[in-house]
């Protein structure tokens, strides 16, 4: 089962088979849903889509898929097949959607992501039966880079308990999967809304000072990097998380090459 695509034909071909061709190129692009929407929260993701066409008129319609690439594993993962007509609801393309209307919203939401690490997500459409595989793998490549998301973190959300404040991941490794194009960074998580954050060496020397000030997330990144730009080197760090009248918490994370 594969995303809808035109047959390209060969120029020699009749005039007639060409005018086909492109009246299914234009079908074709307006069955590639829409991501309306995408939510983050504690551990969790949700998505909604439109299509703009009634699906029962579409022939050959057979659903949907939900992806979601691991940033920092660097390829998409199925997450979610919604096959059209299946009604079992123990089956695994269980299609539990509502009766279509134009642009309605389809959503789904899933709650097995990893707070603070990266991920994107997409999602596209496919027929029930194909003649050209490779045509068709590729218009569905092409739909799901169309509607990638940026780059999302799932979050916790803001919390005055000091206490579940933790930097992920810790220790740091730089050949760990956590890296992706490069960056280098830790992530402080649990964080209340508004805190001024301190790295130090072991020693007690001010290494960063960071301000965290956001309602809406619990999460600040540290790249690694001490106040004149330069990156830090392995060892053992402390960390001061000053909350003003909500609480002051220290730790320790452990930079690793």
């Amino acid at each position: 089962m594969q995303l809808w695509n035109p047959v390209l034909r060969r120029a020699a071909a009749p005039a007639l088979a060409a005018v086909m061709v492109v009246a299914a190129a234009s079908t074709a692009a307006s069955l590639c849903p829409r991501v309306s929407h995408i939510d983050m929260g504690n551990n969790q993701f949700s998505i909604g889509w439109t299509i703009g066409i009634d699906e029962r008129d579409v022939p050959n319609f057979g659903g949907y898929r939900v992806w979601v690439r691991e940033v920092w594993m660097d390829r998409w993962n199925l997450q979610r097949s919604y096959v059209w007509g299946v009604t079992d609801t123990a089956a695994a393309g269980y299609w539990d959607f509502e009766p279509f209307y134009v642009d309605s919203i389809r959503v789904y939401t899933s709650h097995d992501a990893i707070n603070a690490f990266p991920y994107q997500y997409s999602v596209t459409a496919f027929e029930r039966t194909v003649t050209d595989t490779a045509a068709a793998n590729a218009a569905e490549r092409q739909c799901r880079a169309d509607n990638a998301s940026e780059i999302l973190y799932p979050l916790h959300g803001v919390s005055d308990e000091l206490d579940k404040i933790r930097v992920l991941p810790n220790p740091y490794r730089s050949s760990a999967d956590w890296e992706y194009g490069g960056e280098r960074r830790v992530v402080f998580v649990g964080l209340p809304a508004a805190a001024t954050i301190r790295i130090y060496t072991v020693s007690g020397a001010l290494v960063r000072t960071l301000q965290h000030d956001d309602p809406q997330s619990d999460q600040e990144s540290w790249n690694l990097k001490n106040s004149d730009g330069e990156e830090v080197a392995p060892g053992l760090y402390l960390w001061d998380v000053d909350a003003g009248e909500v609480g002051d918490i220290e730790g320790k994370m452990m930079i690793m090459r």
